[in-house]
């Protein structure tokens, strides 16, 4: 099985470098790594490429011009260049644990997708981190939030079993699907122009097309550095409950579009 690594990014090199620097420190590597630019400046461009000469898999940059938030077709951008069986989708903020590609790895299985969980590091816990560089924070350790998902006790996820269908507890910036199925939804929908929902339509058309939604827990952990909260649209909760309300498996505006 080859992995794909896709980060998604866009104007956050500070945080990206974090990023990037503890996949470096992966006791597994992924067969690649892409970052997927939404429109990034020169200050991205020049830090990828100084850790394309580290990092220990292939790293590409995929970018697209800035026309406003274009995530979706950022993250389409991403699989269409991947060359990977299993694609593991990450945002910029995320801190990887040292067994995140190990434990994606041992529990992949076809017809099947998956929702990871993250820690999220308070404000305080986040400027020190960026500080330091460390990325070891035990279940104890302060600034923690979401402390349980910094539990990891692999043989323990076998006993989880997945959500009913719901749209919710979905993260787009940990979440792992099979490149064939992703194809065959066509990809992430585009007419998402703003944040919020973009992700929970991709693995509710995922759902439609029979593929059953997994929950890791307990494994792949992961770091989420503070920023503010972006406000979902309200748009985007048509565009996604029209897609529950009429079953859609396909994506209007997706990979199959493209010129």
């Amino acid at each position: 099985m080859k992995i794909s690594l896709i980060i998604s990014t866009y104007n956050k090199p500070e945080y990206l470098f974090h990023c990037l620097n503890s996949i470096s420190k992966l006791d597994e590597f992924p067969d690649e790594i892409i970052v997927a630019d939404d429109g990034s400046g020169k200050e991205t461009a020049e830090l990828i490429e100084k850790f394309r000469q580290q990092l220990s898999a292939p790293l590409f940059h995929v970018w697209q011009e800035d026309q406003g938030f274009r995530l979706s077709r950022s993250r389409n951008n991403g699989i269409i260049k991947s060359s990977g069986d299993y694609l593991i989708f990450i945002d910029d903020d995320i801190i990887l644990h040292p067994d995140f590609i190990s434990d994606h790895r041992r529990f992949a299985k076809k017809n099947c997708l998956y929702c990871g969980s993250r820690v999220r590091l308070s404000p305080e816990k986040t400027s020190q981190t960026i500080k330091s560089g460390q990325y070891h924070f035990p279940f104890w350790a302060n600034g923690l939030e979401s402390r349980e998902n910094a539990i990891r006790i692999p043989f323990l996820h076998k006993f989880i079993s997945g959500p009913k269908y719901t749209h919710q507890r979905m993260r787009g910036c940990h979440m792992a699907f099979w490149k064939e199925d992703l194809i065959r939804i066509n990809g992430f929908d585009e007419r998402y122009k703003s944040w919020g929902y973009e992700d929970s339509d991709a693995v509710m058309r995922m759902m439609h097309s029979g593929v059953k939604r997994i929950n890791l827990k307990w494994a792949a952990i992961c770091y989420h550095m503070y920023h503010p909260i972006n406000q979902k649209t309200s748009n985007n909760d048509v565009l996604l409950f029209e897609v529950i309300r009429t079953k859609s498996i396909r994506s209007q505006i997706g990979i199959d579009q493209r010129n």
